[in-house]
């Protein structure tokens, strides 16, 4: 069956070089293309529909993402989308806002991971339920596609190659569990403990009031405060951002994806133009330890790669814009679906 879907006719690539684009537009068609285009629809016998696969655009490039005739975003070296189809030289690929059209040239066409969606799902030598069972997965546990079949995945994992049903896997990572803290309650629990340690040292010994005294700071240093540092201005404009929708390939102010809310604080906080994308961002800045972690360093998260970046503010707590769906808001780095996949953290001021 034929399929009549709206192809962009062109697509603007800018070159990066130095801190310049460099514009270069290219034009995809043929007189029968062109008569089908003017027309409004192509019809697409040869459009492949694709799962599993996903998209990387290359180095040293910028790229105009168009449906339907109408650019819907620029994509930047190293953004990654989800494939969805592919037709002739051309990808489709999934936006926050719908599909969108991707010369093939530009980017880097890969397999993208399998995660298991429930607990103890079955892995098999093949593809049936009377098949060997070689494991029990966990829920989140990342798997490498090999070959998708209509009702079974082969995987790959670890060294072990075998099936599993297609009904419990995804191509989105599933949120296992996550610890969300709310501004107000962090504060009010913060002040209570410093009262508490204020009361204390007064009817203690010299020596208890100097642990309770260092006690007390640590946790102080965990508020966001009215100060003047770089740090804690970049710590209060992201508070201020908590509950602004996740929207995809959105800069602020009103709407942020992961990266974007981080370029958008430092650049309006602290006057820092960081680059765009979570990946680029990693490659920026000195690297510190989770350990070592301050208030208004840049935490990574991601399954092998880089993949999602948030704003620590102390108290094993970043900000952060998380998924379609969801909104800016504190989470812990340390529940067991960020603490698993932390990557690395970066101190730019």
């Amino acid at each position: 069956m034929k399929r009549k879907i709206l192809v962009p006719m062109f697509a603007s690539v800018m070159a990066l070089t130095m801190n310049t684009l460099a514009n270069a537009d290219e034009v995809k068609n043929t007189e029968n293309i062109e008569e089908k285009a003017s027309q409004g629809a192509i019809e697409l016998d040869k459009y492949k529909e694709s799962t599993y696969k996903q998209a990387k655009v290359k180095d040293g490039v910028a790229v105009k993402v168009r449906s339907e005739g109408e650019v819907k975003l620029v994509a930047y070296t190293g953004d990654n989308f989800k494939v969805t189809g592919t037709q002739g030289e051309w990808v489709e690929v999934e936006l926050e806002s719908g599909k969108g059209w991707i010369p093939a040239r530009f980017v880097d066409v890969e397999s993208a991971p399998a995660f298991v969606t429930e607990e103890k799902v079955n892995f098999r030598k093949e593809a049936n339920t009377d098949s060997d069972i070689i494991s029990e997965l966990a829920k989140g546990d990342k798997l490498k596609v090999l070959e998708v079949e209509e009702n079974w995945v082969k995987v790959k994992n670890g060294d072990e190659e075998g099936y599993v049903s297609a009904k419990y896997l995804s191509d989105e990572e599933p949120v296992i569990e996550e610890v969300v803290v709310e501004q107000s309650s962090e504060v009010t629990q913060t002040n209570e403990s410093s009262n508490a340690n204020t009361s204390q040292k007064n009817n203690t010994s010299s020596n208890s009031t100097s642990s309770n005294s260092t006690s007390n700071k640590t946790e102080q240093s965990d508020v966001p405060a009215a100060n003047t540092s770089l740090a804690q201005a970049v710590v209060n404009l992201a508070y201020s951002k908590i509950g602004s929708p996740y929207v995809w390939g959105a800069e602020g102010p009103n709407s942020f994806d992961c990266s974007g809310l981080t370029s958008y604080v430092y650049k309006n906080a602290a006057g820092i133009s960081i680059p765009r994308s979570s990946s680029a961002q990693a490659g920026y800045g000195k690297t510190v330890s989770k350990s070592d972690l301050q208030p208004g360093d840049l935490v990574f998260f991601g399954s092998g790669s880089v993949s999602h970046v948030g704003i620590y503010i102390g108290g094993g707590n970043m900000i952060h814009s998380p998924k379609p769906g969801d909104s800016v808001k504190i989470t812990s780095i340390n529940s067991s679906y960020y603490s698993g996949r932390f990557i690395t953290a970066k101190r730019v001021l």
